[in-house]
Parts: C-alpha cells; structure tokens; sequence
C-alpha cells in the first residue's frame, strides 16, 4: 500500500510538544500511519504489538510524508515513511487485537517508596495536554515510576479515549524525568532538556485503547547507555494490570 500523510501546519497535534519548538511526537506519527492504513483497506486496525520502529528523523510542521506498507505474513505489516526520499521512519508493526492481561513485570515490582524531587516543570519540557505525567511516584538508582493519564484535551483522544500506544509517550516522559532526576542529584545542569523517542522494539499491547483521564503507572529501567542514546525496559499500566510493556531508545540533545 503506498499514500500520502500531510502533517499540518500547526495545530493541537504540537500543543505542549514543545513550546517554541513544535516537533511531532513519535506515538502522533505512529498513529496517522494506523490511520491511514484503516483508510486505505476501509477496515478498523487494532495494534497487537511492535517487533520494532525507528524514528530517524523529525517531523515538523507542514511536512509531507510518503507512506508505504506490505505484509510479511502472520498479521505482521512493514513500513516505511519518506520526506522527499530520505528515510523519516520505518518499522514491523503486528495487528490484531492485543494479548490478554497478564501480571506486572517483576522488574519494576521493587520501585517502591517517597521521593524528594523537583517539580515537573523542573524535569520536563513537555507542557500539557501532551504532557502525560502528573508526578513522580518512586526512584531507584536504574529507574522511575510515574503517575500519568492522557488528558481529555490531547489530540490523540477521540470519543473519550486514545490509542494504547499513547501509553509510550507517557513512558518516553519517564525516561526523561529520570535522565533530568540523575542530572539534579549529581549537581549538573538542572534546566529540562529536550528529548526524542527515537527507537521502538518488543512492545506487546495488552489493550486497544485507555480512557481519557484515567489514572496510569508508567514505570522505565535503565538496560544501556551509550550517549546521547539511552535503552530502557518500559511498562505502563491501569492498576494491576499492564497496558504494554517492552523497550525504547531516547535521544537526549545537548544541553546550552
């Protein structure tokens, strides 16, 4: 399947992400190519996994973008996103409907506790609506536990609810109030600094959508570092019960 994405020029899509530097956010992308392939095959899409996704580039406003899919088999559907020729994104998604509930990583099972921080304003660059934590829940020396929700004003909700894989901006967020934590407590340059979720791999979903407002746990561990470049095993959840997990890479720009 080959089409066409025209990014708009402005608009709810950018709000909060990031004042004065409006940038796409990868999960915004991600969700105008299921779009798109709904549009095209005129039939719902449901996200039962991501084997993985790059994002090598970053969208702005007023883009326009080249979309081309094909099937490998078993429910699994390549893609690649152009600007102009060059490679913007590309990535194996795997529809269907997701997998059952099943428990919580064990990993993040000892992220328990109070911890003094500083506000999210500090930490994060993102502003509302397309800032998803609402505060920090717990630290370790390799991760974070944040409380999040997706508000009702984001762009990605629709009909009171956004997609699941909404869910990865709000651990994206994660990782970034860790990365801004281990910079306040080593004295550094405490100022928020700008990040990209540039890497996606292993994301199994365990639901379609999640509710508007509704009161989520997005929980980062740290698996490498190789600056500017940062790996994390990631999981967001709705109680007891896990909404995805799997892993990222983010891309931390220079401070100044």
């Amino acid at each position: 399947m080959n089409a066409s994405i025209a990014i708009p020029a402005s608009g709810a899509l950018f709000e909060g992400h990031f004042p004065d530097q409006p940038i796409l956010p990868g999960v915004a992308l991600l969700t105008l190519v299921l779009d798109t392939l709904a549009r095209k095959i005129q039939n719902p899409v449901c996200l039962r996994g991501i084997v993985f996704t790059r994002l090598r580039q970053l969208v702005l406003p007023g883009d326009c973008l080249d979309l081309a899919t094909r099937e490998v088999g078993n429910g699994h559907t390549r893609f690649d996103l152009r600007r102009e020729g060059g490679l913007v994104a590309n990535g194996e998604l795997i529809l269907g409907h997701p997998d059952k509930p099943c428990p919580l990583l064990a990993e993040f099972a000892s992220m328990t506790g109070h911890v003094d921080v500083p506000p999210l304003d500090t930490l994060l660059p993102q502003r509302p609506p397309m800032r998803l934590l609402t505060a920090i829940l717990s630290a370790t020396a390799h991760g974070l536990s944040c409380a999040a929700s997706i508000p009702s004003a984001c762009a990605l909700v629709r009909d009171g609810s956004a997609p699941a894989l909404v869910g990865l901006e709000a651990a994206a967020q994660t990782a970034a109030a860790w990365e801004s934590m281990r910079r306040w407590r080593a004295g550094d340059d405490t100022a928020p600094r700008i990040g990209y979720l540039v890497a996606l791999r292993d994301v199994v979903f365990f639901a379609e959508r999640v509710q508007a407002d509704q009161a989520l746990s997005a929980s980062v561990r740290l698996e490498a570092t190789a600056p500017p470049l940062t790996y994390y095993q990631v999981e967001v959840s709705l109680d007891d019960s896990p909404i995805l997990h799997g892993a990222i890479a983010t891309f931390l720009a220079a401070g100044g």
